[in-house]
């Protein structure tokens, strides 16, 4: 079994939003053209799900420029069965929604760079196995933030927005809280629960499921009518996946514009073009995740 890891921001109103490009990618050492496509596509749906940003617009409400570049790299590390690789945001920028003055009522972070490190032994497999994908996806969600500023973004400058206390194993950021609630039927919640188990690396970075990710949580999605322990941001690992309002709720309470719409099973097969498991926490911004 293998592991890997995972930046935040908050919620206001944004005005109009247009599509933007926020994650670019650079290539480090050798990597298969499949490889390479795999990065991109997964590049690319993060790219079709952020729509804009909520502390950095213009005076016509649209979205400033502003970029998420990561670095991405296929390197021998171990071998098989060992370490899986490594992700996260490596520096950030701040903004809030009230420069002119001490006292915002927002202030956030935003990743503005990220690494992307995976072991050569094991990618093979997981290219093999049509997983690999997955796990990409999976790792450049902590990069955006999922997981790895809950704590960094609580009570900037000043601010009180709250979304999580380490080690309480309660999210409470309100747009994936309110998913929460109506996607998987719990009306009455006050928290999306966290992970705790799994170690460092995984606890309070992850989604919660049963530990080692046995069983299934008896919590149903309404969209894809899959378990929660099937859900992308969870810390362990599924063979099929899907993204719930949840975790697209925890990027638009980080400061991200979403589209909710993305949410559903992602069925994805990668097709490089022509010309072309323990997932541990290795740092501030980094957080992992295992595979069943």
């Amino acid at each position: 079994m293998k592991y890997l890891i995972p930046v935040i921001v908050a919620a206001c109103s944004a005005g109009e939003t247009h599509a933007v490009s926020l994650i670019s990618l650079n290539f480090s050492g050798s990597m298969s053209a499949i490889e390479q496509q795999t990065f991109i596509d997964a590049a690319d749906f993060w790219n079709s799900v952020i729509t804009g940003y909520d502390l950095f617009t213009d005076d016509q409400g649209f979205p400033k420029p502003h970029s998420l570049e990561i670095t991405a790299s296929i390197p021998y590390i171990d071998g098989p069965g060992g370490v899986l690789g490594s992700a996260g945001w490596t520096d950030y920028a701040y903004y809030d929604n009230d420069p002119l003055t001490p006292n915002p009522t927002i202030a956030l972070f935003y990743a503005t760079e990220g690494i992307m490190e995976f072991d050569s032994a094991d990618v093979a497999a997981m290219v093999g196995n049509n997983t690999f994908y997955s796990v990409v996806l999976h790792e450049m969600a902590h990069v955006l933030g999922i997981g790895t500023l809950w704590t960094g973004n609580n009570n900037v400058n000043g601010t009180t927005y709250q979304l999580y206390d380490n080690g309480s194993g309660q999210y409470t950021g309100p747009n994936a809280l309110a998913a929460w609630q109506s996607e998987f039927n719990q009306p009455g919640a006050t928290f999306v629960p966290v992970e705790l188990g799994g170690g460092p690396g995984t606890a309070n970075g992850h989604w919660n499921e049963n530990d080692s990710g046995i069983g299934l949580t008896g919590f149903t999605s309404n969209i894809s009518n899959m378990d929660f322990a099937n859900e992308l941001m969870t810390g362990w690992a599924s063979s099929t996946f899907f993204l719930s309002t949840v975790t697209l709720g925890g990027l638009d309470d980080i400061g991200y514009v979403v589209d909710y719409s993305k949410a559903g099973v992602i069925n994805h097969t990668v097709v490089p073009e022509a010309s072309a498991t323990l997932i541990c926490l290795l740092g501030a911004g980094l957080v992992g995740r295992r595979r069943r």
